[in-house]
């Protein structure tokens, strides 16, 4: 036989014939294992060999003959189709291949190769390492499975990790649950509470006026704006994401993972409760995408959310509850060919923080603890090899304390800094293939920490963007941006004492507002307080408005608006009533 491939339907068509080979390739794949009984062999040349192999029962497909030619080239084993698994606790199998007389002319693989070389071969469902021994009494082939690795010395050694034990296409069920659906889930977690996110920044004076905007005018400090109209309405917003990572799962394989989506809210008003309390709520649906790759294998996910947060605060603390449903199909491409899946995810999450200010709410410290619970189930499917895959509901617990570092500038830019520490608890897979459990993978702890950057404008938008760098059980970066805007075709008006920075330019006249005293450091540490007035008639507004110099005196480095005496506002139609006072900042955060 030279230069052909010669395709053998069954192993006995040649027997006893005389075979001379002198290249070219022979195929004895026909899923099951047999021997070709020659009456002579020679090998003159390198051919290539395919066989099917059947481990239960220690046969492969061979040759023998009665009698051999001198030999100038190898049988070189380059494929085998693995039939069947060993029996469990066997941790090698051993087949024989080669009689005496051509046991030294045969190779595994092409080329010049070392005498302790393996490679591996699979079943559907187990990885084997497979080496050649050439021993005195003939050829065997020797495998073992993917966990347990042949040394030179003619024993094996442990890799200590349960996935090298499988073939990588079996794995991309617990895989796509943890690296894919439960990384969704979890980013979708994070990103619900937007406006906490956004509002909390704040400084607490800033917050107090955006609260009570129809109640008071407050004068913020002189490096901080007042440009917060866009957060005490009604508003809707969008928050793009995505994250490249190495994923080592615990008992599992290293995964290169893209997560991506992008989620769209909308918040409420600011509604006002009991004892000092106030909430926002928030509805929001996303589209969440994800990739795999590992081993060979390639897996694509696919799906989409449906969720609400209610935020609550109160002074200086925040606390926000989400809940989210969700759904995601899959496919996973490997040596067999494509396996579908479909996945049902749930959770509820909650978020709790308190800030720290210093220099009047320039700089604040929050630390904040997100806990999660995820469910994740993927249905029942069978795979492109035949092997039907039945998982367990996934039940895990996320805990991420987490520590902001804010800046409130002048110019209105919030940069701020994070760190933070997350362990997953309880978050390992139970998937079977067949009757055969799978290894139990889950995502070991990581650290992360970035950089991020807020700034809001014209009083109805916000935009924020975020790079977050993770060490540990993941390993990437993760970036977001967002942007929210105030519904309404205005907004609502906040009043408020201009800065000095600022020159007053309304020509409004304003009833109530306290002198600010004459010490210097009670000048720097006050906070001017408009109480409600009596609706004015358009008729007042346009015959009694003042000019700017008319209502402004300058005082310590701050603009005062004078207050109208009490017969001024009785002759302009006021009623009588004691609601003027001068609070210092203390006062004003209780209120």
């Amino acid at each position: 036989m030279s230069n052909i491939t010669l395709n053998l339907g069954r192993e006995d068509v040649l027997d006893n014939n005389n075979l001379t080979l002198n290249s070219g390739a022979i195929n004895m794949i026909n899923n099951q294992s047999g021997v070709s009984a020659l009456n002579s062999m020679t090998v003159n040349g390198d051919i290539n060999m395919m066989a099917d192999v059947d481990l239960a029962n220690q046969t492969m497909d061979r040759f023998s003959a009665n009698s051999y030619g001198e030999h100038k080239g190898n049988v070189n084993v380059v494929g085998m189709n693995l039939l069947s698994d060993a029996p469990e606790g066997r941790e090698v199998t051993d087949i024989y291949f080669a009689q005496i007389g051509l046991k030294d002319n045969v190779s595994l693989g092409v080329g010049d190769l070392p005498d302790n070389y393996q490679t591996t071969a699979y079943t559907p469902i187990y990885k084997y390492h497979v080496m050649y021994d050439n021993r005195d009494d003939g050829g065997y082939f020797m495998f073992t499975k993917g966990d347990n690795l042949f040394t030179p010395g003619g024993g094996t050694s442990n890799s200590g990790n349960p996935s090298d034990a499988f073939n990588p296409a079996i794995l991309s069920s617990p895989v796509a649950a943890q690296a894919g659906a439960y990384a969704a889930q979890n980013a979708a977690f994070t990103y619900a509470f937007t406006h906490a996110d956004t509002f909390m920044p704040l400084p607490s004076v800033d917050r107090f006026a955006l609260r009570h905007a129809n109640e008071y005018a407050i004068n913020s400090y002189d490096s901080l704006t007042m440009q917060m109209n866009d957060l005490h309405e009604k508003g809707m917003w969008v928050r793009p994401y995505t994250s490249f990572e190495s994923i080592p799962l615990k008992n599992g394989p290293d995964v290169d993972t893209i997560t991506y989506g992008t989620m769209i809210g909308g918040d409420s008003d600011f509604k006002e409760l009991r004892n000092g309390w106030g909430t926002v709520f928030t509805g929001y649906v996303g589209y969440n995408g994800s990739s795999q790759s590992y081993s060979g294998v390639n897996t694509y996910q696919n799906g989409g959310l449906l969720g609400a947060t209610q935020t609550f605060y109160k002074g200086n603390f925040f606390t926000a509850i989400t809940a989210s449903v969700g759904a995601s199909a899959g496919e996973s491409h490997n040596m067999y060919g494509t396996d579908n899946f479909a996945m049902l995810m749930a959770g509820v999450a909650s978020k709790s923080g308190y800030n720290i200010e210093f220099k009047d709410g320039r700089f604040i410290i929050q630390p904040s603890l997100l806990l999660s619970y995820s469910f994740i189930n993927t249905f029942d499917y069978k795979t492109a090899s035949g092997v039907t895959m039945d998982s367990d509901p996934m039940h895990a617990i996320q805990i991420n304390p987490n520590v902001k570092f804010i800046a409130n500038l002048k110019n209105g830019w919030q940069p701020y800094a994070s760190v933070g520490m997350v362990w997953n608890l309880l978050d390992g897979t139970n998937v079977r293939a067949n009757t055969v459990r799978l290894p139990e993978m889950s995502v070991k702890p990581y650290v992360e920490y970035g950089l991020g950057i807020q700034k809001r404008w014209k009083d109805k938008f916000t935009g924020y963007a975020q790079a977050m760098v993770r060490n540990g059980g993941r390993n990437g970066i993760a970036l977001t941006a967002g942007f929210r805007w105030a519904l309404g075709k205005d907004g609502k008006n906040i009043d408020k004492v201009q800065n000095i920075d600022n020159k007053i330019t309304k020509k409004t006249p304003i009833f109530k507002l306290s002198s600010m005293g004459n010490n210097q450091d009670s000048v720097d540490k006050t906070v001017s307080v408009l109480a409600p007035v009596p609706e004015m008639t358009k008729s007042f507004a346009e015959g009694s408005a003042k000019t700017d110099s008319d209502h402004i005196s300058n005082a310590a480095g701050k603009k005062i608006i004078k207050q109208l005496t009490q017969a001024q506002k009785t002759a302009l139609g006021a009623r009588p009533q004691n609601t003027t006072r001068t609070t210092n900042i203390g006062i004003l955060k209780q209120l």
